[in-house]
């Protein structure tokens, strides 16, 4: 375990080393290819409020086929009788119904062995669907009606950033891996995944933009909604760099491109406010910022390192008493990593260093739990690799026909097995 844990940290420097020399290149350094290749020539296209429209409703729409859809699907395999208005009900699984308890009893009334175990689960989700109970009563279907709203909304975010810097054509596409990613089925659940993508696909897309306030507001709610939502920040940092391209000027003018970031800076780390706003909730119910860490550790989560995790993963693929349980979980998390590792590899020179190096950066961080339950849920938000896929697609209608269906086959499986309980979360 010592040599595979000594590969995998030398494969992980290598790669940052490369993303990184990519980025400084990108900024302006005199470095040698491949590190200073220019970036492929694409026509981004500018979409209209009615683009933006016709994208909501569609999200809104195939969020309502498939969560409609899956009430068939469990139906006619499990014979267990249930109609449309058993949707919210069938979809509490897992994680769900804790989001249901905080919403209705709060992080200090919702207790397990009289601890506040739960504030493990970050708030904005929380409080936004107590906000829509004001409207539907059931909190069920209020917390799904927050996800398929904040989907759809990040769908648009989504169209625009990719239109805009690839065209419409991978824009469309990029919809379609992410609707159709075997486990984008929790976009539609009691769950925050929806509110992530909405909210670290808008700060990506005003990053981008350069508006840098307005990165800021979205960062913060991020950071409200997942830990990871601080990544923001590196993005931030990194299109700054790119933008000024300090190492491209000399004397004076290089030091007033560096006080010009200097002065952006407090904004670049708003998000660093969410996080402040978890720590401070921490507080206030248990007395202590950082609670979270001790709760934690009850439901086995901590940081480990990649490779001792994908070797505890390839151990339980194979060893794993339930046989269930090993394609249910540990198969998929385990295939999923070198299938992102190689879009990684085939992507790096291709696009911008802020999305890459965000990209990378939450894939691997994602893969460094001590107990990892839920990867392709995870990776379900990482919104670069969709349309880095997207953009490798271009032109192969077969491969993407291909792709697209078998994805969809495996969503269905995996939601199927998620609604009947299965080790899928």
């Amino acid at each position: 375990m010592i040599l595979w844990d000594l590969i995998g940290t030398i494969a992980f420097l290598g790669s940052f080393g490369v993303l990184v020399l990519r980025w400084l290149a990108q900024g302006g350094a005199a470095l040698p290819a491949p590190f200073s290749a220019p970036l492929p020539r694409r026509e981004g296209e500018f979409s209209g409020v009615e683009t933006w429209c016709k994208v909501f409703l569609a999200a809104i729409l195939f969020r309502l086929a498939a969560g409609l859809g899956s009430v068939v699907l469990y139906d006619l395999l499990s014979g267990a009788g249930v109609g449309m208005t058993d949707l919210p009900k069938l979809w509490q699984r897992w994680d769900a119904p804790h989001y249901i308890h905080l919403v209705e009893l709060g992080y200090g009334g919702y207790l397990e062995e009289g601890k506040p175990l739960f504030l493990v689960f970050f708030p904005l989700y929380v409080w936004l669907t107590r906000g829509m109970r004001l409207l539907v009563p059931d909190t069920a279907l209020a917390g799904m009606l927050v996800s398929w709203l904040c989907f759809a909304w990040g769908n648009v975010y989504l169209y625009r950033l990719v239109s805009e810097e690839y065209g419409e054509r991978v824009a469309r596409r990029t919809l379609l891996l992410l609707w159709l990613f075997p486990f984008s089925f929790f976009f539609g659940g009691i769950m925050t995944e929806s509110l992530f993508l909405l909210t670290t696909t808008a700060g990506l897309y005003h990053i981008r933009r350069h508006q840098w306030g307005r990165a800021a507001v979205w960062g913060i709610l991020a950071a409200m909604t997942r830990m990871q939502g601080v990544l923001l920040i590196g993005a931030a940092c990194a299109e700054l760099w790119c933008e000024v391209k300090p190492l491209d000027k000399e004397g004076e003018e290089r030091k007033a491109s560096f006080w010009e970031m200097g002065k952006k800076l407090p904004v670049l780390i708003a998000p660093l406010l969410g996080g402040g706003g978890y720590f401070l909730l921490n507080y206030r119910v248990a007395g202590d910022p950082f609670a979270f860490v001790k709760m934690q550790e009850h439901w086995s989560q901590g940081f480990q390192w990649f490779p001792e995790v994908l070797g505890y993963l390839a151990k339980n693929a194979v060893t794993w008493p339930k046989v269930s349980t090993r394609w249910e979980m540990w198969i998929p998390e385990l295939v999923l990593f070198p299938v992102f590792a190689l879009l990684f590899w085939k992507s790096w020179k291709k696009h911008r260093s802020m999305f890459v190096l965000y990209g990378f950066v939450y894939f691997i961080l994602n893969y460094c739990l001590s107990w990892l339950l839920s990867a392709g849920r995870y990776l379900s938000c990482a919104v670069p690799c969709f349309f880095f896929a997207a953009d490798e697609l271009e032109g192969k209608s077969k491969t993407t026909a291909i792709l697209v269906g078998g994805m969809a086959v495996l969503q269905c499986v995996f939601c199927y097995r998620y609604l009947c309980w299965g080790q899928v979360m």
